[in-house]
């Protein structure tokens, strides 16, 4: 993978980061459509085909920003939901080991069981 000199891939910012802000902006300018200011100015227009698109314009960003967010947490979902069956596993073995409190080591290996389970979903997050 080529980047640039002097950039590091820990300064690259992370996809979520990317996804996060690009969703952000986009639904600031999607406000900003809908602000009164924008809305006077379309109202004034003369031209009602400028107008009927501007309204079709504006709902289609609306519906496509939604969907983006839409398929973003459909994918983080079905990623959770391959790791459904470990962690119930794993929380299951947890509350055997605590509820038999006597074994410490099972305890401790149940409790790493399910912390790296977390990891796991934390870097589908």
């Amino acid at each position: 993978m080529t980047h640039s000199p002097g950039i590091t891939i820990d300064q690259l910012p992370a996809i979520d980061i990317v996804r996060t802000q690009f969703l952000a902006r986009l639904y600031e300018c999607e406000l900003e459509l809908n602000s009164s200011k924008i809305q006077n100015i379309f109202e004034s227009e003369t031209d009602t085909s400028k107008k009927r698109k501007f309204i079709d314009d504006r709902t289609e960003l609306s519906m496509l920003r939604v969907k983006l967010e839409t398929v973003a947490l459909e994918k983080v979902a079905a990623q959770l939901k391959s790791l459904e069956d470990d962690l119930n596993e794993g929380i299951n073995d947890l509350k055997k080991s605590i509820d038999s409190v006597g074994n410490t080591v099972d305890i401790l290996t149940s409790v790493r069981h399910i912390t790296g389970i977390i990891a796991r979903i934390f870097v589908i997050i």
